[in-house]
């Protein structure tokens, strides 16, 4: 079995399904939270986990069926809001823009 058909055949592994399910939480209340413009009140730890987490099943997604599309709506992140997530990470990871442009390509 392909990568590919195993990855079609596992979306209704419990699992999955509650991954789906706390995503979906996960978005209503960060609008919610947004929304009130209560942002600054989250603590670091649980914004920097939700990211971890995105961060870790893209990876293994990547890892498993190779480079892919970040599956990102256009509509999804303004400029803003994708230029200070990438600086963030960059910083956390102490990558600067040549290392990136190295590992951007590593894939292909």
């Amino acid at each position: 079995m392909n990568d590919t058909t195993t990855t079609t055949t596992t979306t209704d592994d419990p699992r999955i399904v509650a991954l789906r399910t706390a995503v979906e939480a996960l978005r209503a209340a960060t609008a919610d939270v947004v929304s009130a413009r209560l942002g600054a009140a989250v603590d670091d730890e649980s914004i920097a986990e939700a990211l971890y987490s995105a961060a870790h099943l893209f990876q293994a997604k990547v890892d498993r069926l190779g480079k892919q599309p970040w599956p990102i709506r256009p509509d999804a992140l303004n400029a803003t809001e994708t230029v200070v997530l990438v600086t963030a990470l960059l910083d956390a990871a102490d990558v600067n823009l040549f290392d990136m442009a190295i590992w951007y390509r590593r894939a292909e």
